[in-house]
């Protein structure tokens, strides 16, 4: 089979995400992205058997993560981590990025089912005027393609 050669400049580039928070059935912004890595990570078995030099491997599942720098938290996600400390249910986040290219196309993802390991409340530094960037890892329970690029 021969490789297709895509030119570099039709590669898309991501310059468009958004994290949101529903509470009682209304959505709301939750942060702007700065940089998205998710992920499917293969739960893998191994097994060298008896007799055999070749460890034999099998995927027993996926597992979703992502790396995520984002700008400042919005006022009601701040508010639900807390109503959450408080004894309420943590928050329905959801993830939704696109890149897009005029050649390719536009594929567009939502991550849904999202944990977020920490939520940044704020940050002062004396010495930038830059905007807040805060870094966390998280965990989605799952995705859909909402538009794939032109093949």
């Amino acid at each position: 089979m021969a490789a297709v050669k895509i030119p570099y400049r039709d590669i898309p580039a991501s310059r468009d995400g958004n994290g949101y928070i529903t509470i009682n059935g209304t959505t709301y912004p939750a942060f702007k992205i700065a940089k998205l890595s998710p992920r499917a990570e293969m739960k893998m078995d191994s097994k060298q058997f008896l007799g055999e030099r070749v460890e034999q491997s099998a995927t027993r599942g996926v597992r979703h993560t992502f790396d995520l720098d984002y700008y400042m938290m919005s006022s009601v996600m701040v508010q639900a981590v807390k109503d959450y400390e408080d004894g309420g249910e943590y928050p329905d986040i959801s993830i939704q990025y696109y890149a897009e290219k005029t050649k390719r196309g536009r594929q567009e993802v939502l991550l849904t089912g999202v944990i977020l390991e920490n939520v940044g409340f704020g940050a002062l530094d004396d010495s930038s005027d830059n905007s807040q960037v805060h870094s966390t890892t998280g965990t989605f329970d799952d995705f859909q393609i909402v538009s794939k690029y032109k093949d």
